[in-house]
């Protein structure tokens, strides 16, 4: 199975649950914003594990430096999807939940190329 393919899986899963855990948080009544971020680190988590082990089928070397790598990108991936919802929220009057589901699908490609030229440091398809 192609690596994009098996991204995608891994990133249906942590799909579902960032929207799970944001619904939970902004049902708590934290801000749209903080509920984001929440549930971006909580998916991206499982994601880098998930992607590490059946995704780019690495062992447990470079483990942690990965893993750091890993926590920098999703940063930078839950900045971009924060600044996305926050416009789509505040700009367009999207529904938060709808707001979250789009930012996330927009950024997929963007975090599949992250991950794999320097999260994992692979090369080639």
């Amino acid at each position: 199975m192609a690596q994009p393919i098996k991204f995608a899986l891994v990133g249906a899963g942590g799909f579902g649950i960032n929207l799970t855990a944001f619904a939970a948080v902004l049902g708590l009544g934290i801000t749209y914003v903080a509920a984001s971020l929440i549930a971006f680190l909580v998916s991206s988590a499982l994601m880098y594990v998930g992607n590490r082990c059946f995704t780019f089928r690495l062992g447990r070397r470079g483990f942690v430096a990965a893993y750091v790598r890993s926590v920098l990108v999703a940063g930078l991936v839950a900045g971009l999807s924060t600044v996305l919802l926050a416009s789509l929220v505040e700009g367009a009057g999207a529904d938060p939940r709808f707001g979250q589901a789009l930012s996330l699908a927009a950024l997929t490609p963007v975090a599949f190329m992250l991950n794999k030229r320097w999260t994992f440091q692979v090369n080639g398809a």
